[in-house]
This record gives structure tokens, sequence and C-alpha cells, in this order.
């Protein structure tokens, strides 16, 4: 999903991509090398940035949680899946071949390990592996990628401890565009996001915008 908008002198194109999908990496790619942004800001940390640009010159085998698994078998209905997520390698990609910088949006791993630590309570943990079997055998009713997407999301954020994890990602989220825009120089901004923060980036990115 793409959305284009003007705030602060800044032409800004918002991807939201669905992660897994190969399909969206290669949506992502096109974008990219058509658009040629001067700045690209992204939904992953230093620490997600440099471990994706090792794998890329280094593969490894990834181990992969029962939901993650789950995740991509339901999502392979819509079209061929791999890991790591297409948008993230094609984004880290493109940045090393053609020389950019990705600006990391996303907390970094101890902050955000110290916040799970303090707000993942046992009964939280305990609550989310109970509910696994139920959740992997469950029939979201989706229609698109997309709307499977939101459906699991929504599924994931009913327990309260995960659900404070992705506000408080989202927060910080939006303060580093925030941050960002504040002292770019540069005209074309381009953001990459998983699908799950599109829509509230969208409204954030669009508050106070100039059209």
């Amino acid at each position: 999903m793409i959305a284009r908008i003007t705030r602060g002198g800044h032409d800004i194109t918002l991807f939201g991509g669905i992660k897994g999908l190969v399909r969206d990496g290669d949506d992502l790619r096109n974008e990219l090398y058509q658009e040629r942004p001067g700045s690209i800001y992204i939904v992953l940390s230093k620490e997600q940035i440099d471990g994706l640009s090792a794998f890329i010159k280094d593969p490894f085998e990834l181990s992969m949680s029962d939901y993650e698994i789950s995740y991509g078998l339901h999502l392979s209905i819509y079209g061929e899946v791999m890991t790591p997520p297409p948008i993230y390698i094609e984004a880290v990609k493109y940045a090393e071949e053609n020389g950019k910088e990705l600006r990391p949006l996303d907390v970094p791993e101890k902050e955000y390990t110290d916040f799970y630590t303090k707000n993942v309570k046992l009964f939280d943990l305990l609550r989310n592996s109970l509910r696994k079997r139920h959740v992997t055998r469950m029939e979201f009713g989706d229609t698109s990628p997309e709307d499977f997407v939101r459906r699991w999301n929504a599924t994931m954020n009913r327990v309260s401890g995960l659900r404070k994890v992705e506000e408080f990602r989202l927060s910080y989220i939006e303060r580093k565009i925030d941050e960002y825009l504040d002292t770019d120089k540069e005209h074309s901004v381009f953001i990459i996001t998983e699908l799950e923060f599109y829509d509230p980036l969208k409204d954030f990115l669009e508050h106070n915008a100039k059209n």
C-alpha cells in the first residue's frame, strides 16, 4: 500500500508492505528504483538493519516460532512467502547498491528488551502460550493478504502486555519520523513500514500535512 503526503517541505512516500510476501518485496524494489528518493526511513532498528546486511552477505539458517510458521503458512495462500521478509531484504539491498543510508525508525534492541521485560508479565506469556494451538488452527475469514494481516494483528494484540509493546513501538516510530524530518534537507523521503503500522502512520503523517 502506498500513500503520498506533502509535509513540512518534504514529499513523502509511505510504503506499507506485508512481511513475508515476495510480491511486496518486488513492489518495493520497483518503487524505490522508480522514485530514487533522497532519504529512506525504515521501521527497523539499527541492529536489525545490520543483521539483515550480514544475512545478505552470508545467509544462515533462521529459526522460526510456531506463531511465525502459522502466519507464513496462512499467508502463502496469497503468494510466495520468504524469510527474512522480502520488503526488508529489498530495502537493505537497494540502500547498499545505491550508497544510501537506511535511517532506522524502530526501538533499539536494549530499549525494546527493557520495555518488554517490564510490561509483558508472566500471565501474558502464559496466556500467549496456551492459546497457541487455538490460533494456529483459527479460520480468520480473510479475503486478501491485507485483511489477513490486520485480523492476525488484532488477534495477537488481545494480550494486554503485547499490545502495550506495539503501542510503545508506534509512539517511538512517530517521534523518530518527526526528529528526522525536522533536520532532513532532502526533499523526497521514502518511509518503509510493515502493514501493521501503515494506517496509524498514514494518519500521523497527514496530520498538519500541506497539500
